[in-house]
């Protein structure tokens, strides 16, 4: 496993301190992994999709053209040629959403909450063969 960064912001007063990383698995940042979503609570609602550029087996962050507000609850499916046939199937719920400097669309952070420990290992094992 990689050595994690050590992040560093400004602390008040103009001094700084380190920011802890609070990520407990790896991810693969820069990747274009397809994803679609929609809300959980209108299922009759067809599926957006969008990209995603990092994930890890805990979540993901996708660029896509939809706010959404943060502890969104959503249908996630994502897909991870040619590692699966079918995509994976989980329920993911939105801990920040920022709009990007450039082009209009969002950044989204997902995080998954509902995800069978198969396709938990699955992206795992993808994760880890990507980096």
């Amino acid at each position: 496993m990689a050595e994690k960064e050590s992040l560093v912001m400004e602390a008040p007063f103009g001094t700084s301190q380190p920011l802890i990383e609070r990520r407990r698995f790896p991810r693969i940042n820069n990747v274009d992994v397809a994803v679609q979503f929609r809300d959980v609570l209108k299922p009759s609602e067809p599926f957006v999709g969008c990209l995603c550029k990092n994930v890890s087996a805990s979540g993901a962050r996708l660029t896509t053209d939809v706010f959404l507000p943060k502890e969104s609850r959503l249908v996630v499916l994502v897909s991870m040629p040619p590692v699966l046939l079918k995509p994976i199937r989980l329920i993911g719920r939105v801990a920040w959403s920022k709009q990007q400097s450039f082009g209009g669309g969002y950044d989204l952070g997902i995080h998954f909450v509902e995800v069978t420990a198969e396709d938990k290992k699955t992206i795992a094992d993808f994760v880890e063969g990507g980096r």
